[in-house]
């Protein structure tokens, strides 16, 4: 039988990873040490990369949550956006858990950020969270479902759901209960993720939230990044690129460091204008919970 497009783009889309929400860490057990530095730890089943600055264990930092995509690892995934490194400077406990699929892991994923909060004594108003692809469409999920977690959150490469059955941020009415600020990121040649998804979820929340703009903060032929504001602290950041893998297709992680990569080998080809991971540190910096 043959899938027509949309469908085999949904299935491709469908998690696969059931295990991991349905058992019941909470306790700190699985966090068997608070030095700093890198860290694995096995927390809800999963593998959870952790990355601790040198000062947090005494000073309370905030925590990013950074969330793969298909085919990758918390490792992977943090090689292209270096958060653990930027967040050493930055005062950011960086935690990427590796998990087969998502939705079904998302409240394990919420509990563990909660556990690294508590064990950390974390800054409550500096939680954020990141994602790519698959790991993207979470982090629309988690900005309406956990909106009281999250001071902002930062999806790439992900959009609308491909059905409108499927729940998601924005879509049948639902809303974060507050005005989340939202960093989005838009590869205009994307043959992985529908394009016109990504951008009518760009529309949706302008509408929605009745915001103002685009104001156009930078930009060249080639990507740019513009702003919209609106009532009640709403903000929306947008960068939209034509940067490409080097086999083709704007599924990709701009400034990725990693070229070359045998897997989850989504870098883009340079030059790129902007890195993705800066952009995430310098938007999660400016936008803790008022």
């Amino acid at each position: 039988m043959r899938i027509p497009p949309p469908l085999l783009v949904a299935l491709v889309l469908i998690p696969v990873f059931a295990s991991a929400a349905a058992q019941d860490t909470r306790s700190s057990n699985c966090i068997s040490s608070t030095a700093p530095g890198d860290h694995t730890f096995t927390c809800e089943r999963l593998p959870v990369y952790a990355h601790v600055p040198g000062f947090c264990p005494l000073n309370g930092c905030g925590v990013i949550l950074e969330i793969h995509g298909d085919t990758g690892t918390g490792p992977l995934q943090d090689a292209h956006l270096k958060l653990a490194e930027l967040g050493e400077n930055a005062g950011y406990i960086v935690i990427a858990p590796t998990g087969g699929g998502f939705p079904p892991a998302d409240e394990a994923l919420i509990r563990i950020v909660r556990l690294f909060a508590k064990v950390f004594k974390a800054d409550s108003k500096k939680i954020h969270v990141t994602g790519f692809s698959r790991g993207g469409y979470a982090v629309w999920r988690l900005a309406c479902n956990h909106p009281e977690l999250f001071a902002s959150v930062a999806p790439a490469a992900a959009g609308l759901p491909m059905t409108e059955e499927e729940a998601s941020c924005f879509t049948a009415g639902s809303l974060p209960s507050r005005r989340i600020p939202i960093l989005m990121m838009i590869g205009l040649t994307d043959r992985n993720v529908p394009v016109n998804s990504q951008t009518a979820m760009r529309d949706r929340i302008v509408s929605r939230w009745k915001l103002s703009g685009p104001e156009k903060i930078s930009g060249d032929s080639r990507y740019t990044h513009s702003r919209w504001a609106g009532p009640e602290g709403g903000v929306l950041e947008v960068f939209e690129h034509r940067y490409e893998l080097p086999q083709g297709g704007g599924h990709c992680i701009p400034g990725s460091p990693v070229v070359g990569a045998t897997r989850y080998a989504f870098a883009c080809k340079g030059p790129n204008a902007f890195r993705w991971g800066e952009e995430v540190m310098r938007f999660f910096q400016a936008h803790p919970i008022p």
